[in-house]
């Protein structure tokens, strides 16, 4: 959380006037955005990965499948840690239509992973159409 504090301080300070750290030739707000949420997906921390995640998703250029079915599996597993099930189970639905749509090792493995974290949920309906590739 510190590097990302730092880099978000680089890039508030910014300018022609100084020295910039190399990574911010590739780094904006946004993209500064994905990286925090997920950590705060990977540290468990729902309550503010979910926020970051759907105001990123809510401005994210949908002709970018791959990355946006990663992002939507961030929010999947953010929403299953939230004990929200059944958002967590839609979200699944669409990285696995997005995922099914193009060959990436990444994003099956993804899929993998947010279906692995459903299976505590599946006695809930939507969850269990999930697992059972109804959905």
């Amino acid at each position: 959380m510190r590097a990302l504090g730092e880099a978000g301080e680089a890039l508030a300070e910014d300018s022609a006037e100084t020295e910039s750290p190399a990574y911010l030739y590739w780094v904006d707000a946004g993209e500064l955005k994905v990286m925090e949420s997920w950590v705060y997906t990977e540290i468990h921390r729902p309550l503010r990965a979910v926020p970051l995640l759907r105001d990123v998703l809510s401005r994210y250029d949908t002709t970018h499948t791959r990355e946006l079915a990663l992002y939507l599996s961030w929010l999947a597993i953010a929403l299953a840690d939230a004990n929200e099930p059944e958002e967590a189970a839609a979200t699944a639905e669409r990285v696995i239509m997005l995922s099914g749509a193009m060959t990436s090792d990444r994003t099956a493995e993804r899929v993998r992973v947010v279906r692995e974290r459903l299976e505590g949920y599946g006695d809930v309906p939507e969850v269990r159409a999930v697992l059972d590739g109804a959905a």
